[in-house]
């Protein structure tokens, strides 16, 4: 797709070049008439200048097409020239989410290849869209622009940091009936991630939606949670964060699920407000996925995160992440002990907010709280060995 426009330099020059030749006229003023002749020869040139467009093909490459945020990462495109005379001089741009990168490339001759590379932005967690990459031709003066749209939009996963922690406790079983083979983890009880196939898949687990998309067969997989599992929960609500301590608690959040899943145990995520359909559709195939969607909700009710706390199935150990929280929400979590064990709330209420950094056994449970996610995980660690400060 080509586009052709006029900048809104170039408009303004213009429309002076007509209002001057106009006064000119009309006042018989020679110089004025003359300075919009010079004017309009300079449009001229431009329009001429952007009208000798480069004949090229640009292709992008990522080293990776998932990296965590801060993570540096460089991008590189290729610049191909098929046709049988030089390429002119002209401008790549990419985009990274609402980031666009432009690239100067010299001229390029016939039949050759050149390639660039540019600092992928991930200061920010997301699903980044990338492109268009497109090939802009622009004046010396910058009055015209000529782009070209060369390849299709892309995606770029930007997760969360993650901190080491010392894993939970693998808590209680509930239900002393369930399986206890070595697969007791691909059950059929709850939803946990997508995964291409591999044989021996139950075909019934393809997620048809994914597959159509992604172009190869992509199956849903299910933890049995009759083992037990450490549930974790994120809690959304905007009243509870600023939106720096909202990024805090994803990372941290992200820190307890990796812990738990880098030693095969098994581990349920929620994260309040989060509508699974959506996330399937945005490619969404693992937790870190979920947790770089993961958004902060209008719904400042109490309602919607005790809900999916009653649909968390009981057993195993328990970790709720929010921010600010008072008494009646911990008497609330308290009650979790009856379905769970251990319980653990992560509190980080943010700078502006009340609330002494550090470890609180009460109501029985234990409560950390802390400003940031690497003081929650120097806290957590504590706990978990045995400290209390």
């Amino acid at each position: 797709m080509q586009r052709f426009s006029v900048t809104r330099t170039g408009r303004a020059l213009a429309g002076g070049a007509v209002l001057t030749y106009l006064a000119g006229v009309a006042l018989g003023y020679p110089l004025l008439t003359t300075i919009a002749v010079g004017t309009c020869t300079l449009l001229l040139g431009g329009m001429t200048a952007v009208l000798v467009r480069p004949v090229v093909v640009l292709s992008r490459k990522l080293p990776r097409e998932r990296v965590s945020v801060g993570e540096p990462v460089e991008g590189s495109i290729e610049v191909r020239n098929p046709s049988r005379r030089p390429a002119p001089a002209f401008t790549a741009v990419d985009h990274v989410g609402d980031v666009a990168v432009e690239l100067s490339v010299a001229p390029v001759p016939r039949g050759r290849t050149r390639a660039l590379s540019y600092a992928v932005p991930t200061e920010h967690r997301g699903r980044m869209r990338l492109g268009p990459l497109t090939v802009e031709r622009r004046d010396p003066l910058g009055l015209f622009l000529w782009a070209q749209r060369q390849t299709a939009d892309g995606v770029l996963w930007v997760h969360p940091r993650t901190h080491p922690l010392r894993p939970l406790p693998a808590g209680t079983v509930l239900d002393h009936e369930g399986r206890t083979d070595d697969n007791a983890r691909l059950g059929t009880i709850t939803f946990a991630a997508l995964r291409e196939y591999v044989p021996g898949d139950d075909p019934r687990r393809i997620h048809w939606r994914s597959t159509a998309r992604l172009g190869t067969l992509v199956v849903r997989e299910y933890i049995d949670t009759t083992e037990p599992a450490t549930s974790v929960l994120l809690d959304t609500r905007a009243d509870r964060y600023d939106p720096a301590a909202f990024e805090e608690a994803v990372e941290i959040t992200a820190s307890v699920v990796g812990s738990v899943a880098g030693l095969g145990r098994p581990v349920v995520l929620r994260v309040v407000g989060e509508r699974l359909d959506e996330i399937l559709t945005a490619g969404a195939t693992s937790t870190l996925d979920r947790l770089s969607l993961a958004q902060r909700t209008e719904d400042t009710a109490a309602v919607g995160m005790f809900g999916d706390l009653e649909r968390l199935s009981a057993g195993g150990a328990l970790v709720v992440v929010t921010g600010a929280v008072d008494t009646a929400v911990l008497a609330r979590l308290a009650r979790q002990r009856r379905r769970f064990s251990p319980v653990v709330v992560v509190s980080l209420p943010g700078d502006g907010t009340p609330g002494r950094p550090g470890i609180r056994r009460q109501l029985g449970m234990t409560t950390l709280t802390a400003r940031t996610a690497v003081e929650a995980a120097a806290a957590w660690n504590r706990m978990v060995t045995g400290g209390t400060a």
